[in-house]
Protein backbone atom coordinates (compact mmCIF):
# COMPACT_ATOMS: atom_id res chain seq x y z
CA UNK A 1 0.00 0.00 0.00
CA UNK A 2 1.16 3.20 -0.86
CA UNK A 3 1.71 6.20 1.69
CA UNK A 4 -1.03 8.46 -0.62
CA UNK A 5 -3.44 5.14 -0.37
CA UNK A 6 -3.20 5.25 3.50
CA UNK A 7 -4.31 9.10 4.29
CA UNK A 8 -7.74 9.30 5.62
CA UNK A 9 -10.70 11.72 6.19
CA UNK A 10 -10.78 11.72 10.33
CA UNK A 11 -13.53 13.41 12.09
CA UNK A 12 -13.25 14.08 15.67
CA UNK A 13 -15.96 15.05 18.12
CA UNK A 14 -15.67 16.74 21.32
CA UNK A 15 -18.16 18.75 23.43
CA UNK A 16 -15.63 21.57 23.47
CA UNK A 17 -12.50 22.82 23.30
CA UNK A 18 -12.60 24.33 27.44
CA UNK A 19 -9.50 23.89 29.68
CA UNK A 20 -8.72 20.24 30.44
CA UNK A 21 -7.28 16.50 29.94
CA UNK A 22 -9.46 15.62 27.52
CA UNK A 23 -9.82 18.33 25.11
CA UNK A 24 -6.07 18.68 24.86
CA UNK A 25 -5.45 15.29 24.40
CA UNK A 26 -8.33 15.66 21.32
CA UNK A 27 -6.20 18.80 19.99
CA UNK A 28 -2.94 17.22 19.91
CA UNK A 29 -4.14 14.05 18.28
CA UNK A 30 -5.71 16.45 15.18
CA UNK A 31 -2.22 18.01 14.96
CA UNK A 32 -0.39 14.94 14.95
CA UNK A 33 -2.38 13.18 12.57
CA UNK A 34 -2.56 16.17 10.22
CA UNK A 35 0.63 16.68 10.63
CA UNK A 36 1.03 13.22 9.29
CA UNK A 37 -0.88 14.27 5.98
CA UNK A 38 -4.71 13.08 7.05
CA UNK A 39 -7.73 15.32 6.49
CA UNK A 40 -8.88 16.25 9.98
CA UNK A 41 -12.02 17.74 11.18
CA UNK A 42 -12.88 18.34 14.72
CA UNK A 43 -16.94 18.93 15.75
CA UNK A 44 -17.28 20.77 18.68
CA UNK A 45 -21.37 20.22 20.32
CA UNK A 46 -20.54 23.30 21.96
CA UNK A 47 -19.94 26.44 20.80
CA UNK A 48 -16.47 28.33 20.57
CA UNK A 49 -17.04 31.12 22.91
CA UNK A 50 -15.44 29.13 25.72
CA UNK A 51 -12.34 28.00 23.42
CA UNK A 52 -8.65 27.57 25.39
CA UNK A 53 -6.91 25.86 23.07
CA UNK A 54 -6.40 26.43 19.49
CA UNK A 55 -6.33 24.24 16.51
CA UNK A 56 -3.48 23.46 13.87
CA UNK A 57 -4.27 25.89 11.29
CA UNK A 58 -4.45 22.74 8.59
CA UNK A 59 -7.44 20.59 10.92
CA UNK A 60 -11.20 22.11 10.23
CA UNK A 61 -13.48 23.28 12.95
CA UNK A 62 -17.26 22.98 12.78
CA UNK A 63 -18.96 24.62 15.58
CA UNK A 64 -22.44 22.91 16.48
CA UNK A 65 -23.81 25.50 19.28
CA UNK A 66 -26.00 22.79 20.18
CA UNK A 67 -25.42 22.51 24.42
CA UNK A 68 -27.14 24.27 26.53
CA UNK A 69 -28.72 23.68 29.92
CA UNK A 70 -32.62 21.91 30.10
CA UNK A 71 -34.77 23.04 33.13
CA UNK A 72 -37.07 19.18 32.59
CA UNK A 73 -37.40 15.96 31.66
CA UNK A 74 -38.77 16.96 28.53
CA UNK A 75 -36.54 19.37 27.16
CA UNK A 76 -33.90 17.64 27.91
CA UNK A 77 -35.10 15.10 25.83
CA UNK A 78 -36.12 17.54 22.89
CA UNK A 79 -32.23 18.88 23.28
CA UNK A 80 -30.61 15.72 22.82
CA UNK A 81 -32.70 14.89 19.94
CA UNK A 82 -31.57 18.01 18.32
CA UNK A 83 -28.01 17.67 19.07
CA UNK A 84 -28.40 13.76 17.43
CA UNK A 85 -29.22 15.19 14.34
CA UNK A 86 -27.01 18.08 14.15
CA UNK A 87 -24.86 15.16 14.93
CA UNK A 88 -25.76 12.74 11.87
CA UNK A 89 -26.50 15.97 9.45
CA UNK A 90 -22.64 17.47 10.06
CA UNK A 91 -20.73 13.86 9.67
CA UNK A 92 -22.73 12.70 7.20
CA UNK A 93 -22.10 15.81 5.21
CA UNK A 94 -18.25 15.21 5.78
CA UNK A 95 -18.02 11.79 4.86
CA UNK A 96 -14.96 10.84 6.85
CA UNK A 97 -13.55 7.57 6.88
CA UNK A 98 -13.30 7.02 10.15
CA UNK A 99 -15.10 9.66 13.39
CA UNK A 100 -13.31 9.32 16.51
CA UNK A 101 -15.45 10.64 19.84
CA UNK A 102 -14.73 11.81 22.90
CA UNK A 103 -15.69 11.19 26.12
CA UNK A 104 -18.86 9.45 27.66
CA UNK A 105 -21.72 11.63 27.09
CA UNK A 106 -20.54 12.33 23.91
CA UNK A 107 -19.42 8.87 23.17
CA UNK A 108 -23.12 8.09 23.58
CA UNK A 109 -24.45 10.81 21.64
CA UNK A 110 -22.11 10.15 18.51
CA UNK A 111 -22.86 6.29 18.77
CA UNK A 112 -26.54 6.85 18.34
CA UNK A 113 -26.68 9.76 16.12
CA UNK A 114 -24.61 7.46 13.62
CA UNK A 115 -27.00 4.18 14.11
CA UNK A 116 -28.00 2.81 10.71
CA UNK A 117 -25.13 4.88 9.03
CA UNK A 118 -21.83 3.65 6.96
CA UNK A 119 -19.91 5.59 9.66
CA UNK A 120 -17.12 3.66 11.69
CA UNK A 121 -16.45 5.34 15.47
CA UNK A 122 -14.30 4.51 17.59
CA UNK A 123 -15.38 6.17 20.72
CA UNK A 124 -12.39 7.68 23.21
CA UNK A 125 -12.89 7.15 27.18
CA UNK A 126 -10.51 10.21 29.35
CA UNK A 127 -11.64 8.78 33.04
CA UNK A 128 -12.40 6.10 35.42
CA UNK A 129 -15.83 5.60 34.10
CA UNK A 130 -17.35 5.36 37.32
CA UNK A 131 -16.60 9.50 37.27
CA UNK A 132 -19.96 8.99 34.77
CA UNK A 133 -22.94 9.38 38.04
CA UNK A 134 -26.09 9.62 36.14
CA UNK A 135 -27.78 6.76 36.00
CA UNK A 136 -29.79 7.04 32.94
CA UNK A 137 -26.18 7.88 30.99
CA UNK A 138 -24.75 5.14 32.30
CA UNK A 139 -27.66 3.08 31.44
CA UNK A 140 -27.27 4.65 28.10
CA UNK A 141 -23.29 3.92 27.44
CA UNK A 142 -24.13 0.22 27.95
CA UNK A 143 -26.77 -0.05 25.36
CA UNK A 144 -24.29 2.25 23.23
CA UNK A 145 -20.97 1.12 23.39
CA UNK A 146 -21.50 -2.19 22.06
CA UNK A 147 -22.25 -0.11 18.18
CA UNK A 148 -18.33 1.14 18.43
CA UNK A 149 -16.21 -0.02 16.05
CA UNK A 150 -13.62 -0.21 18.87
CA UNK A 151 -13.41 1.31 22.26
CA UNK A 152 -9.90 3.11 23.05
CA UNK A 153 -9.57 3.47 26.85
CA UNK A 154 -6.41 5.77 28.24
CA UNK A 155 -4.71 3.76 30.25
CA UNK A 156 -5.15 -0.32 31.43
CA UNK A 157 -6.78 0.48 34.63
CA UNK A 158 -9.64 2.45 32.47
CA UNK A 159 -9.46 -0.41 30.41
CA UNK A 160 -10.68 -2.52 33.14
CA UNK A 161 -13.26 -0.88 34.23
CA UNK A 162 -14.74 -1.89 30.80
CA UNK A 163 -14.66 -5.88 31.20
CA UNK A 164 -18.28 -5.90 30.40
CA UNK A 165 -17.72 -5.30 26.68
CA UNK A 166 -15.91 -8.13 24.00
CA UNK A 167 -12.07 -7.59 24.85
CA UNK A 168 -11.41 -7.25 21.04
CA UNK A 169 -13.46 -4.56 21.12
CA UNK A 170 -11.37 -3.01 23.31
CA UNK A 171 -7.49 -1.28 23.57
CA UNK A 172 -5.62 1.16 25.44
CA UNK A 173 -3.67 4.14 23.64
CA UNK A 174 -2.06 6.62 26.28
CA UNK A 175 -2.41 10.34 25.43
CA UNK A 176 0.06 12.12 23.65
CA UNK A 177 2.79 14.42 25.17
CA UNK A 178 2.65 18.23 23.42
CA UNK A 179 5.44 17.94 21.23
CA UNK A 180 9.15 19.76 22.62
CA UNK A 181 9.18 22.34 20.45
CA UNK A 182 5.78 23.98 21.29
CA UNK A 183 6.33 24.33 24.12
CA UNK A 184 6.85 27.86 26.00
CA UNK A 185 10.04 28.05 28.15
CA UNK A 186 8.90 31.60 29.59
CA UNK A 187 6.90 32.47 32.43
CA UNK A 188 4.81 34.89 34.32
CA UNK A 189 4.92 34.60 38.44
CA UNK A 190 1.65 34.73 39.40
CA UNK A 191 1.04 37.20 41.80
CA UNK A 192 2.06 36.30 45.18
CA UNK A 193 5.09 34.17 44.20
CA UNK A 194 8.02 34.52 45.82
CA UNK A 195 11.04 34.27 43.12
CA UNK A 196 12.91 33.22 46.54
CA UNK A 197 11.71 30.41 47.53
CA UNK A 198 11.26 26.42 45.82
CA UNK A 199 7.59 25.50 44.46
CA UNK A 200 5.85 22.45 45.10
CA UNK A 201 3.16 22.66 42.05
CA UNK A 202 -0.67 21.32 41.33
CA UNK A 203 -2.57 21.51 38.68
CA UNK A 204 -6.05 20.33 37.79
CA UNK A 205 -9.94 21.39 38.41
CA UNK A 206 -10.52 22.76 42.19
CA UNK A 207 -13.49 19.30 42.50
CA UNK A 208 -13.78 16.78 44.52
CA UNK A 209 -11.85 14.38 42.05
CA UNK A 210 -8.56 16.30 42.73
CA UNK A 211 -8.70 16.19 46.71
CA UNK A 212 -6.63 19.31 46.88
CA UNK A 213 -8.22 19.70 50.57
CA UNK A 214 -5.92 16.44 51.14
CA UNK A 215 -2.56 18.17 49.75
CA UNK A 216 -3.41 21.21 51.40
CA UNK A 217 -3.75 19.25 55.06
CA UNK A 218 -0.42 17.13 53.83
CA UNK A 219 1.31 20.59 53.25
CA UNK A 220 0.17 22.16 56.22
CA UNK A 221 1.59 19.15 58.33
CA UNK A 222 5.63 20.15 57.00
CA UNK A 223 5.24 24.09 56.23
CA UNK A 224 7.01 24.77 59.22
CA UNK A 225 9.51 22.51 58.56
CA UNK A 226 10.66 24.01 54.89
CA UNK A 227 9.92 28.13 55.51
CA UNK A 228 11.95 28.11 51.55
CA UNK A 229 8.90 26.61 49.98
CA UNK A 230 5.77 27.83 48.22
CA UNK A 231 2.57 24.94 46.90
CA UNK A 232 1.01 26.69 43.45
CA UNK A 233 -2.74 24.82 43.06
CA UNK A 234 -3.44 26.22 39.49
CA UNK A 235 -6.95 25.51 37.82
CA UNK A 236 -10.36 27.05 38.57
CA UNK A 237 -13.70 25.36 40.10
CA UNK A 238 -16.50 24.75 41.68
CA UNK A 239 -14.36 24.40 44.99
CA UNK A 240 -12.08 27.44 45.37
CA UNK A 241 -14.02 29.37 48.11
CA UNK A 242 -13.78 26.40 50.18
CA UNK A 243 -10.55 26.04 49.41
CA UNK A 244 -9.11 29.43 49.64
CA UNK A 245 -11.09 29.24 53.41
CA UNK A 246 -9.60 26.04 54.05
CA UNK A 247 -5.99 27.66 53.66
CA UNK A 248 -6.53 30.48 55.49
CA UNK A 249 -7.92 28.52 58.41
CA UNK A 250 -4.47 27.10 58.29
CA UNK A 251 -3.02 29.69 58.59
CA UNK A 252 -0.94 29.35 54.86
CA UNK A 253 -2.20 32.55 52.87
CA UNK A 254 1.41 33.49 52.03
CA UNK A 255 2.47 29.98 51.66
CA UNK A 256 -0.17 28.88 49.14
CA UNK A 257 -1.50 29.82 46.47
CA UNK A 258 -4.65 29.38 43.57
CA UNK A 259 -3.51 31.34 41.09
CA UNK A 260 -6.44 30.06 38.24
CA UNK A 261 -5.60 28.63 35.19
CA UNK A 262 -2.36 28.87 33.41
CA UNK A 263 -2.08 29.24 29.28
CA UNK A 264 1.62 28.00 29.63
CA UNK A 265 1.87 25.06 32.53
CA UNK A 266 5.60 23.74 31.16
CA UNK A 267 6.93 27.28 31.87
CA UNK A 268 5.69 26.48 35.40
CA UNK A 269 6.91 23.05 35.37
CA UNK A 270 9.93 24.15 34.63
CA UNK A 271 10.32 26.79 37.42
CA UNK A 272 8.94 24.22 39.94
CA UNK A 273 11.08 21.75 42.06
CA UNK A 274 8.13 18.93 42.96
CA UNK A 275 4.91 18.14 41.39
CA UNK A 276 2.20 16.74 43.78
CA UNK A 277 -0.49 15.10 42.68
CA UNK A 278 -3.55 13.95 45.49
CA UNK A 279 -5.90 12.37 43.10
CA UNK A 280 -9.17 10.60 44.07
CA UNK A 281 -9.10 9.06 40.85
CA UNK A 282 -8.13 9.49 37.35
CA UNK A 283 -7.85 8.28 33.67
CA UNK A 284 -4.10 8.89 32.63
CA UNK A 285 -3.33 12.09 34.06
CA UNK A 286 -1.41 14.43 31.49
CA UNK A 287 -0.22 16.87 34.40
CA UNK A 288 2.20 13.91 35.13
CA UNK A 289 3.79 12.94 31.94
CA UNK A 290 3.97 16.69 31.12
CA UNK A 291 5.84 17.49 34.63
CA UNK A 292 7.90 14.20 33.70
CA UNK A 293 9.02 15.51 30.87
CA UNK A 294 10.20 18.59 31.89
CA UNK A 295 12.27 16.63 34.45
CA UNK A 296 10.18 17.60 37.53
CA UNK A 297 9.68 14.64 40.27
CA UNK A 298 6.34 13.69 41.19
CA UNK A 299 4.38 12.71 44.55
CA UNK A 300 1.21 11.44 43.85
CA UNK A 301 -1.62 9.21 45.33
CA UNK A 302 -1.69 5.83 43.57
CA UNK A 303 -4.87 6.22 42.76
CA UNK A 304 -7.22 4.51 40.01
CA UNK A 305 -6.12 4.67 37.26
CA UNK A 306 -3.22 5.90 35.61
CA UNK A 307 -0.27 7.47 38.02
CA UNK A 308 1.13 3.92 37.84
CA UNK A 309 1.11 3.47 34.12
CA UNK A 310 3.41 6.62 34.25
CA UNK A 311 4.95 6.92 37.47
CA UNK A 312 7.94 4.58 37.73
CA UNK A 313 7.99 4.74 41.81
CA UNK A 314 11.33 5.18 43.09
CA UNK A 315 12.79 5.97 39.37
CA UNK A 316 11.12 9.29 38.59
CA UNK A 317 8.42 9.48 41.15
CA UNK A 318 6.92 8.62 44.48
CA UNK A 319 3.45 7.00 44.60
CA UNK A 320 1.63 6.76 47.70
CA UNK A 321 -2.00 5.13 48.91
CA UNK A 322 -5.09 7.00 47.63
CA UNK A 323 -6.49 9.63 50.93
CA UNK A 324 -3.58 9.12 52.85
CA UNK A 325 -2.79 12.71 54.05
CA UNK A 326 0.32 11.62 56.54
CA UNK A 327 2.14 9.09 53.61
CA UNK A 328 1.65 12.09 50.94
CA UNK A 329 3.35 14.38 53.45
CA UNK A 330 5.90 12.23 54.28
CA UNK A 331 6.73 11.67 50.88
CA UNK A 332 6.86 15.32 50.19
CA UNK A 333 8.76 16.00 53.16
CA UNK A 334 11.42 13.30 51.69
CA UNK A 335 11.66 15.30 48.72
CA UNK A 336 11.63 18.88 49.60
CA UNK A 337 14.28 18.00 52.28
CA UNK A 338 16.83 16.44 50.07
CA UNK A 339 18.07 18.03 46.63
CA UNK A 340 19.93 15.16 45.64
CA UNK A 341 16.81 12.52 46.04
CA UNK A 342 14.87 14.95 43.58
CA UNK A 343 17.62 15.20 41.53
CA UNK A 344 18.16 11.38 41.19
CA UNK A 345 14.60 11.16 40.25
CA UNK A 346 14.79 14.69 38.27
CA UNK A 347 17.10 12.46 35.78
CA UNK A 348 15.15 10.14 34.32
CA UNK A 349 12.15 11.85 34.22
CA UNK A 350 12.48 13.05 31.22
CA UNK A 351 12.42 9.66 29.49
CA UNK A 352 8.95 10.47 29.61
CA UNK A 353 9.46 12.32 26.45
CA UNK A 354 9.85 8.55 24.36
CA UNK A 355 7.82 6.97 26.22
CA UNK A 356 4.61 9.64 25.17
CA UNK A 357 6.19 11.33 21.90
CA UNK A 358 3.46 12.57 19.86
CA UNK A 359 5.15 10.38 17.13
CA UNK A 360 4.99 7.34 19.50
CA UNK A 361 0.67 7.87 19.90
CA UNK A 362 -0.10 8.66 16.42
CA UNK A 363 1.66 5.61 15.34
CA UNK A 364 -0.95 3.69 17.56
CA UNK A 365 -3.85 5.66 16.54
CA UNK A 366 -3.25 5.00 12.24
CA UNK A 367 -2.03 1.45 13.08
CA UNK A 368 -5.74 0.95 15.22
CA UNK A 369 -7.75 3.13 11.95
CA UNK A 370 -6.09 0.75 9.22
CA UNK A 371 -7.24 -2.48 11.10
CA UNK A 372 -10.09 -0.89 11.08
CA UNK A 373 -10.61 0.49 7.60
Amino acid sequence: MSEREKLWHIALVCHSLRCGGAERAMVLLAQGLSDRGHQVSVITIDNDDSDFYTLSPQVKRIVLNVSSYSRDILQAVKSNLYRLLSLRKTIESLQPDIVISFMDITNVLTLLALVNTQSKVIVNEQNNPLALKSKPWQILRRLAYPLAAKLVSVSGGVDAGFEWLPKHKRTVIYNALTPIGDRPTTVELPQGADVEKKWVVAMGRLVKQKNFSMLLSAFHRIAQMHPDWQLLIFGEGELRSQLERQRDELGLQNRVLLPGITANPFGIYQRAQLYAMSSLWEGLPAVLFEALSCGLPIVSTDCPSGPREIIRDGIDGILVPTQDELALSQAMDLLMSDDSKRQALSDRAKEAQDRFSLVTIVAQWEELIQELI
